[in-house]
């Protein structure tokens, strides 16, 4: 079985001849041995790679593919297995599946990806994964959907919880040198500036990453940054007492759920536009309204050993189990293999 996994950045305004570079077009060959779900590196994209790791470690899928777009067309094995590959736009892909031929099961995540799910219709089981996305927002059409918010839910659809690794992502038993952490690149809807004036003035200590210092106003403030790869994330998790996050025109979920499993309570603005179901008030965290967010933030500091994240997920949601939930998912709407 032949897997496909998306999630598109915006298409690359360049052009060529993608049928004649598709002919000429040599696939790399698979590495010699391969890392399993919980053996590959800790980087960005575990939830999003883990279904087809998960199918390549029980030798239901034998062959993972991850697209994407991007000024440089690119094929290289990751050491999980997948295949990763890039292309400029549309018709590239669509030059591509006119040869290779059509996965047997796409998993598109994000916005951009509308235009591949039709590239695929009658040919492959699609899953889609949005987001940012209201339930007043149409939806491409697809065999079925992951959503992160109860008020999105549709026929052929299931709660979208992200898988992470726990293997790498729980607690530890070590000195905590902050108050809080806030996991989130400085972009529209993530309300860095809210957060620091929020805490401007006051004792509480935080680390913003991937934040350049140069980026937010952080005098009278003790906050610090990091960029990427200037720190060490799960080391940054497991030396702060809680995360943050203060974001209302987002969908944090996969961030949210990798501090849950470090054992940190989290504090969300119940505005956020998608992940809240993560929030379990007195047990994974709390929800708070921009008007009380540092009251809040300082009651789940106070009673943070009244909370059980880590406990919590390990019981109901813990990553092998959500991954088979998924499958059985897909199979009732009539995906085989």
């Amino acid at each position: 079985m032949r897997v496909a996994i998306s999630n598109f950045s915006r298409p690359v305004d360049l052009d060529d001849d993608y049928e004649r570079l598709w002919d000429e077009t040599t696939p790399p060959p698979p590495p010699a041995t391969r890392r399993s779900l919980f053996e590959q590196p800790f980087d960005w994209g575990f939830h999003i790679y883990a279904i087809g790791v998960h199918l390549l470690d029980e030798e239901v899928a034998d062959h993972v593919e991850f697209w994407d777009y991007a000024p440089v067309r690119t094929a290289s094995y990751l050491a999980n297995g997948v295949l990763r590959m890039t292309f400029h736009h549309e018709r590239d892909l669509a030059a591509y599946l006119e040869r290779k031929g059509a996965p047997d099961l796409l998993l598109n995540y994000g916005v951009h990806g509308e235009s591949a799910l039709a590239l695929v219709a009658g040919r492959s089981f699609r899953v889609h994964v949005p987001t940012l996305r209201t339930a007043a927002d149409p939806l491409p059409d697809a065999e079925c959907y992951l959503l992160d918010a109860v008020e999105q839910l549709i026929p052929r659809s299931m709660l979208y919880i992200p898988v992470v690794n726990t293997a790498v992502l729980r607690p530890r038993p070590t000195t905590t040198v902050r108050d809080f952490i806030y996991l989130a690149a400085i972009y529209a809807g993530k309300r860095h500036d809210f957060l620091v004036d929020t805490v401007r003035g006051t004792e509480l200590t935080g680390h913003l990453h991937p934040v350049s210092a140069s980026a937010l106003d952080l005098r009278g403030t003790n906050l610090t940054t990091s960029e990427w790869g200037e720190a060490d994330v799960v080391e940054l998790l497991q030396t702060s007492r809680i995360a943050v996050y203060p974001g209302d025109a987002t969908s944090n979920p996969a961030a949210m759920w990798e501090c849950v499993a470090a054992g940190l309570p989290i504090v969300v603005n119940e505005a956020i536009a998608g992940g809240k179901h993560l929030v379990v008030p007195g047990i994974t965290g709390e929800l708070a309204a921009e008007a009380d967010f540092l009251p809040v933030l300082r009651h789940v500091l106070a009673r943070r050993d009244d909370y059980a994240p880590r406990a919590y997920l390990e019981e109901r949601w813990d990553t092998l189990t959500v991954i088979r939930r998924y499958l059985a998912f897909f199979r009732s709407l009539g995906w085989t293999y």
